[in-house]
């Protein structure tokens, strides 16, 4: 009788220890209002305080109370309150978030163990169970095992939580998924060149990716990222427009290799957010950002180095094959030609063109695809278009077409003048010709025709011969001798100095004004429009590649879309652009530059009207 007395007491007392949490051992998280939790000696407020405990620290709970729990806390046993702890056991079957950075969920109960997915600090998990330090969860329908360390204990999202971005790749080379960084751990699975993974915490060569056969470790080398798309969307605060500003001025001051590479950049809206991507020539992702939808706050920035260029394999032929199509198989004198080459690779041609059997023109060699011609001469034409690989392989395709002395000649007049597609080599201009030294001239027929002016007078070649003079020896056309001059001849006011204020400019293009501008260093050419909000000016230049390898602190731009300007990093990037082989440079075409850039260099005014001066 004594025995089973005993034996119910011993049993009521464990009950009652671990009902009243006597020596739970047990983890939970401060989270007071702000600033540190007291820990004192007895349970009540005037107990002796021996330690000020950190917000958001971890502690183990010897004893819970409804006011007081008794705690241990760097090997100090103390008491706080009970309303400023976070029990671990509180959240199971609740949604909880990372304590900061990144949750790695395992299949086992081992920080070793493979992981089975990892969780950004602003994705909630459920927690199931806990089992000891660790706390099984599920997320995204995965299941795993935590650290009930690395959890907050909160139940709602933490604000201004933003950690790395998942991004989309295609595996570029054969690799091994392997279970942690260590090029000796397991192999969890392989993935092949064409196959889509997820990329998401990236340390050093090495990247976490999620693939349909579980999730590891890859080098960055074998994957090609593929960066956001492009929208239209808007956050109903800053435009996307202010949005890539704000991001890449934070780029700029964060990665000393953004400011030496040439981007284009490109946004879309996620979560009330901007999410901006920044890609070079080769379409390679390097940079990204997340700016706030409405403060334009930048809340998140990467640099991507090391990843691989991803390769359209849509755009490549069989090994060895070749396409070569033209626009058209007769022409008449001065039409353009447009050729369009389809190969393998999209490392090199050449074009070569002969002219009833006669070589005529050989170009360079370069990663031009599309090209064009503008003859000259009637008669039979044979164009041959080699393509080399990066190995040395080469194949050659070969098109004919007829130029037709019957037909009417195309003489040059268009709405925009190329002043590198060849035509203009015989077209004299005083000592030179327009072909090298023609730009003011192209300019200043550009803007008579835009006022009306169709007589041969306003043709560039005829202006060339009248103002022959205004070209003055190893120094270029003085450009306000020929535009004042101009001025009287064909009717219009201009003025002999230059226009550098930006509402100035803003003004008088809306009226109808056009402007002769130097655009770049011993280049000129011709403002025609500015875009609705002010802040990019429309220019038509007769030599872009002349303004593309002189101009500086500024990029061309081209509108991607109604009020978005995309920099072209190179002059392919333009709609509608043309690089003709005969000269190995782009013909005549519209863009937009900054008014910023615009104002500061001074515009010469070309305004329809009798003139002033």
């Amino acid at each position: 009788m004594k025995a089973r007395t005993l034996f119910v007491l011993i049993a009521a007392a464990l009950l009652l220890c671990l009902m009243t949490g006597a020596a739970l051992a047990e983890p939970a998280r401060v989270v007071t209002p702000k600033g540190p939790l007291n820990m004192r000696k007895t349970p009540d407020d005037k107990g002796k305080l021996m330690d000020s405990v950190p917000n958001k620290s971890l502690v183990e709970v010897d004893e819970v109370g409804e006011t007081w729990t008794k705690i241990t806390y760097k090997k100090k046993t103390g008491y706080v309150k009970t309303e400023f702890l976070k029990l671990a056991e509180n959240m199971v079957g609740k949604d909880v978030y990372a304590d900061e950075g990144t949750l790695y969920l395992r299949r086992e109960t081992s920080a070793d163990a493979a992981i089975v997915l990892p969780v950004g600090p602003w994705e909630p998990v459920k927690v199931e169970a806990l089992d000891g330090d660790w706390a099984q969860v599920s997320c995204q329908g995965y299941t795993g095992f935590v650290e009930i360390k690395s959890l907050s204990y909160q139940n709602e999202e933490p604000t201004g939580a933003v950690a790395w971005l998942k991004e989309q790749a295609t595996v570029t080379q054969t690799a091994e998924v392997r279970q942690s960084a260590d090029a000796k751990s397991e192999t969890i699975t392989t993935v092949q060149p064409g196959d889509e993974v997820t990329v998401t915490v990236i340390e050093k060569d090495q990247c976490l990716v999620i693939t349909g056969d579980g999730c590891g470790y890859v080098s960055v080398s074998a994957l090609a990222l593929v960066g956001p798309e492009d929208s239209d969307g808007e956050t109903g605060g800053i435009t996307p427009s202010e949005a890539l500003a704000k991001a890449e001025a934070a780029l700029k001051k964060q990665y000393k290799t953004y400011a030496k590479e040439k981007l284009y950049g490109i946004t879309s809206v996620e979560n009330g957010a901007y999410r901006a991507g920044f890609f070079n020539d080769q379409d390679q992702y390097l940079f990204a950002a997340i700016v706030n939808g409405e403060t334009g706050k930048v809340e998140f920035t990467a640099h991507y180095d090391g990843f691989a260029v991803l390769t359209h394999e849509a755009e490549l032929l069989p090994e060895g094959e070749i396409e070569l199509t033209l626009s058209a198989d007769t022409l008449a004198i001065g039409d353009v030609v447009d050729i369009a080459v389809s190969a393998w690779t999209l490392h090199q041609t050449q074009y070569t063109l002969y002219l009833n059997d006669s070589q005529i023109v050989e170009s360079e060699a370069g990663a031009h695809f599309k090209a064009a011609y503008r003859p000259r001469q009637a008669g039979e034409y044979k164009l041959y278009v080699t393509v080399t690989d990066e190995k040395g392989t080469c194949q050659t395709a070969q098109a004919e077409f007829t130029v037709d002395g019957s037909l009417p000649p195309n003489d040059g007049a268009q709405e925009i003048y190329s002043q590198r597609d060849g035509w203009w080599k015989s077209k004299k201009y005083r000592h030179s010709s327009l072909s090298k030294s023609g730009c003011a001239i192209f300019a200043l027929s550009h803007a008579l025709s835009r006022m009306g002016h169709d007589e041969a007078a306003a043709l560039p070649e005829n202006l060339a011969t009248k103002y022959a003079y205004c070209l003055i020896p190893e120094e270029g056309t003085n450009n306000t001798l020929l535009i004042n001059t101009a001025a009287r001849d064909f009717g219009f006011t201009t003025r002999s100095d230059l226009i550098n204020s930006e509402t100035a400019i803003a003004s008088l293009i809306r009226d109808g004004t056009l402007f002769s501008f130097g655009i770049a260093r011993g280049h000129i050419a011709m403002v025609s429009g500015i875009s609705e909000d002010g802040t990019m000016v429309r220019v038509v230049d007769s030599a872009p590649s002349a303004t593309f390898e002189r101009i500086k602190d500024a990029s061309q731009y081209y509108e991607k879309r109604p009020g978005v300007y995309r920099a072209a990093l190179t002059l392919d990037d333009m709609p509608g652009a043309r690089w003709f082989f005969e000269t190995n440079e782009y013909g005549g075409m519209e863009y937009y530059l900054p008014m910023e850039y615009v104002a500061k260099r001074g515009v010469r005014l070309i305004q329809p009207g009798a003139s002033q001066e």
